[in-house]
C-alpha cells in the first residue's frame, strides 16, 4: 500500500487518547512500516531485536516501543500492532490481483486476435505448386509493369488501352488542341524522374490542363474545348 487509510474512530478511541504524545507517535511510525510492508499489523519474530535496529526500521527507539503499550503489544515473539487497517490491506490485494488477472486476460486477447488476423491475410501455400515457376511469374510481372506507366485511373476502357494508343487518343482531343502531346509527356516523365513522383495517366492529364498552349497565328481559326471555333486575334 502507497498511503495511510486510518478510520476517523481509531483516532477518537479510547485506548489512543489515553495514550501519551510520545506513545502515538511511535504507534504511528509502526503503523507506516507495517503498511508498507503489507505484514497485517504484525511484525514476526522481532522481540529480540535491539535499539539500533529499531530505529533503521521503523524510526523510534527500544524505550519509546516498550513505553506504547496497549498501542504497541507483543504476541510472544511477535510485535502487534493495535487497529492495524486489516480491511484496506485486504481490498488492496484484491484489487492488485484483479488488475493483473484483468491485464493478461486482456493481452492474450490480443495475441489471439493478431494470430487470426495473421492467418485470415496469410496466403495459402499449394503443395503442388512449382516454386521455379512461381518466381518466374513473379518477375514477369515485375518486368512488365515497368515497361508501362501504372494505370490508376481512367476506367475499364483506358485500362486497356497501351499507352502509345492513349497517347495518340489525347492528341486527337479537342480539350489538347496545340498541344503536342509527346512532346509534354516526355516533359512530365522526366518532371516526375527528377522528382521521384509516379508517372500516372492522372497526373499526366493535369499536366496538360496546365500546360501553356502556343498563341494561334493571326487570322487563325481554332476551336475552344467544346469543339466553338474561335477565330483568331486578328479577326477581333
Amino acid at each position: 500500500m502507497n498511503y495511510l487509510n486510518l478510520n476517523i474512530s481509531t483516532l477518537r478511541a479510547p485506548e489512543f487518547l489515553g495514550s501519551d504524545p510520545v506513545a502515538r507517535a511511535t504507534w504511528l511510525c509502526v503503523v507506516g512500516y507495517c503498511i508498507d510492508q503489507e505484514n497485517n499489523g504484525r511484525i514476526s519474530d522481532c522481540k529480540q531485536w535491539k535499539d539500533r535496529q529499531w530505529q533503521q526500521t521503523c524510526g523510534i527507539t527500544l524505550d519509546e516501543l516498550n513505553a506504547s503499550a496497549p498501542l504497541l503489544d507483543w504476541d510472544g515473539q511477535d510485535l502487534v500492532v493495535w487497529r492495524y487497517p486489516l480491511a484496506h490491506q485486504a481490498k488492496c490485494e484484491i484489487n492488485r490481483a484483479n488488475g493483473k488477472a484483468g491485464g493478461l486476460s486482456k493481452s492474450q486477447a490480443k495475441i489471439e486476435a493478431a494470430r487470426i488476423n495473421g492467418a485470415k491475410h496469410k496466403p495459402s501455400e499449394d503443395p503442388s505448386e512449382d516454386p521455379s515457376e512461381t518466381e518466374a511469374s513473379t518477375q514477369h510481372k515485375i518486368k512488365k509493369g515497368k515497361d508501362k506507366v501504372r494505370v490508376k485511373e481512367g476506367g475499364a476502357e483506358g485500362s486497356a488501352l497501351s499507352d502509345e494508343q492513349w497517347l495518340a487518343g489525347l492528341a486527337k482531343d479537342p480539350a489538347f488542341v496545340g498541344l503536342d502531346v509527346t512532346r509534354e509527356f516526355g516533359k512530365m516523365s522526366a518532371w516526375c524522374s527528377v522528382n521521384r513522383k509516379q508517372a500516372s495517366r492522372r497526373r499526366f492529364i493535369n499536366w496538360l490542363n496546365r500546360a501553356e498552349r502556343p498563341m494561334a497565328a493571326p487570322g487563325a481559326v481554332t476551336q475552344d474545348t467544346f469543339g466553338s471555333v474561335r477565330p483568331g486575334l486578328e479577326a477581333w
